[in-house]
């Protein structure tokens, strides 16, 4: 069951981003869970450079898991995120292909 987790960047995010790091930390635990990752990646302003959030759709069986998840990364230990959506996703378009 596809659960999308759409977040803005804390007031620390710029400096977070720049801290290799922790953003190392986060792809490699990204990496390590990508079975379950259905999309991920940084939301961006209008100027198409300036990270300002992220999006997240993991493939998991409850809201818990994927709280779970999202809470154990290090970007988010780290205090990247802040205010937090998270919401069950009804796929129906993915990549071209309609769901049944």
């Amino acid at each position: 069951m596809p659960w999308m987790m759409v977040s803005e960047d804390g007031p620390g995010g710029p400096a977070i981003r720049r801290d290799k790091a922790v953003m190392d930390a986060h792809w490699a635990y990204e990496l390590s869970i990508k079975d379950k990752i259905l999309a991920a990646g940084s939301l961006r302003s209008d100027d198409g450079v300036t990270a300002v959030g992220s999006l997240l759709v993991l493939d998991v069986a409850t809201r818990q898991e994927a709280m779970a998840i999202i809470n154990a990364d290090p970007a988010t230990k780290a205090g990247l995120r802040a205010n937090m959506t998270v919401r069950r996703w009804n796929q129906a378009i993915l990549a071209g292909v309609v769901a049944d």
